[in-house]
């Protein structure tokens, strides 16, 4: 996984995405970059010339290994709706439906 360089102040650190200067310098688009796998953060607004190289870097690799990039995952279930009222024993006690000896 590759991942940019971000400087602040006096700080060198590992950032959580490239910003949209980068990718624009190597001709990406954000969404053809997470596509590729390459992770896009579009709070940042500077651009290092570093991180254009290993950009650059990355993406000729990819091409000479030919790797085959999927699409993410959905790492949570989609939202299931509420339940109907009248199965559950909340909805029968409310209509007056559960059974009395």
């Amino acid at each position: 996984m590759i991942s940019p360089i971000v400087e602040r102040r006096d700080r060198i650190r590992e950032g959580k995405g490239f910003s949209g200067e980068e990718l624009k310098a190597v001709e990406l688009t954000p969404a053809k970059a997470r596509r590729l796998g390459i992770p896009y953060d579009p709070r940042r607004k500077s651009s290092h010339e570093e991180n254009v190289e290993a950009l650059k870097e990355y993406l000729k690799e990819a091409e000479t290994a030919e790797l085959g990039f999927r699409k993410p995952r959905q790492t949570s279930k989609p939202h299931v709706g509420r339940a109907y009222r009248g199965r559950t024993s909340a909805g029968k006690k409310m209509r007056n439906l559960s059974r009395r000896k």
